[in-house]
């Protein structure tokens, strides 16, 4: 049954690749040291990838109403904001819309890692008077529903990045953004390991995942068993516990509990 999620998945990673510009072939880490992010539909794609909070989220407000009483919100359209006490926001104001999903377990430990935030798009302040404002959505990656939050802007994202590949880090791959069960390139994940490890933007991680044994193999505690190296992943967002990537190479499928690695090899 794996083999033939693996084949059907292999072949929406190649349709995503094409989207993004041809793939990301595996010597783009070795050879420009740098991450080509100028392609609007990357770039839409990067921003639009959410992130795993481990605490509450520290929103400014809600979407409480539209113009026209539509239930699914695009780009273009006009909403009203409930500010949370205390905010205040002017005109041209620029804030994320994000919406709280799932409760994430780490797929080794069992525990609680966070919530799954996702970024439905982005809006702008239009008039601000009282504690319910104006808006005009500006980007919408996904439909935007009420009572999506918003929080301060992301940051604009470069044309390139910087590529960094000297700390050790060791963690594990949490989860995929779309929770495929078969992760390839071009798709996003989500690792254990943040700002608190030392993670910045622009990490490069190897991915390695353990090869197939004998169950009386896996069984012996006493045995080391060895690793293979099937992608890469770069860091394009980081929070305090968590970070998201996205793999830039697969030589075959990733899973949910693979071993995610920075450093030199």
């Amino acid at each position: 049954m794996r083999w033939m999620k693996m084949t059907l998945i292999a072949g929406l990673g190649i349709i995503l690749s094409l989207l993004i510009g041809g793939g990301f072939p595996e010597s783009i880490a070795q050879s420009t040291q740098t991450l080509d992010l100028s392609k609007p539909r990357l770039r839409d794609r990067i921003q639009s990838a959410g992130f795993i909070a481990s605490k509450p989220i520290p929103s400014w407000g809600s979407i409480v109403g539209s113009k026209d009483g539509a239930v699914n919100l695009t780009e273009g359209e006009g909403v009203y904001l409930k500010l949370e006490p205390g905010k205040q926001v002017l005109p041209g104001d620029r804030f994320s819309i994000v919406r709280l999903g799932e409760d994430i377990t780490h797929p080794v430990t069992k525990k609680k890692i966070g919530t799954l935030v996702w970024v439905p798009g982005e809006l702008t302040i239009l008039e601000a008077k009282d504690r319910v404002v104006t808006a005009r959505i500006t980007k919408s990656y996904r439909s935007v529903n009420q009572g999506d939050l918003i929080i301060p802007s992301q940051p604009v994202l470069p044309e390139t990045m910087p590529l960094r590949n000297l700390k050790k880090i060791e963690g594990n791959v949490l989860i995929a953004l779309e929770e495929e069960e078969n992760i390839t390139e071009a798709q996003f994940i989500f690792i254990d390991r943040g700002r608190n490890e030392g993670v910045i933007l622009g990490d490069l991680f190897s991915i390695y995942q353990l090869e197939y044994f004998s169950q009386e193999t896996m069984k012996d505690k006493t045995l080391t068993l060895p690793l293979a190296k099937v992608g890469e992943a770069v860091i394009i967002s980081v929070q305090e516990e968590t970070s998201t990537a996205l793999v830039t190479h697969s030589s075959k499928a990733i899973y949910v509990g693979d071993r995610a690695v920075s450093g030199q090899e």
